[in-house]
């Protein structure tokens, strides 16, 4: 009975770790991420997706932007992700985050992206999205 109360405990133990193992390759099942601006007036004109992996290369993009009051971000630790929608002519679009994985040093960032449903407010708009997530090697903007 011992035996039995013990492999259900270590198959509990087991089923409830953050990874699963896929072709022998560790797959983390989500990892935490956290947003430092989102918005949908103030992006690039242009679709684009760029990855900051330095305070100075953060500090450009906010110059850029006519943004003030630049973030501390742990850079050894983490890269910042910032994600544009590109110009848009209504208001009712968006851009974010759902869910980040890291498989094989790539950091896997799945994002959603509304569009305005019936009347929307005329203007152009021009959303983003920019998160700071693990540091990885690559970058993967789904």
């Amino acid at each position: 009975m011992k035996k039995v109360i013990t492999f259900c405990l270590m198959l509990m133990l087991l089923s409830s770790c953050s990874f699963k193992i896929v072709n022998n390759i560790q797959v983390d099942a989500a990892v935490v991420f956290e947003i430092l601006k989102q918005d949908a007036y103030g992006g690039r004109d242009a679709k684009s997706n760029v990855v900051i992996k330095s305070h100075d290369e953060l500090l450009a993009l906010y110059k850029e932007l006519g943004w003030s009051n630049v973030p501390t971000v742990d850079f050894s630790q983490n890269n910042v992700v910032a994600i544009f929608m590109g110009q848009k002519n209504t208001g009712g679009y968006s851009v974010g985050v759902r869910k980040v994985t890291i498989e094989d040093n790539t950091a896997i960032i799945n994002t959603t992206e509304t569009k305005p449903e019936g009347m929307a407010t005329m203007a152009l708009t021009a959303p983003y999205c920019i998160v700071v997530v693990a540091k990885t090697d690559k970058v993967v903007v789904e």
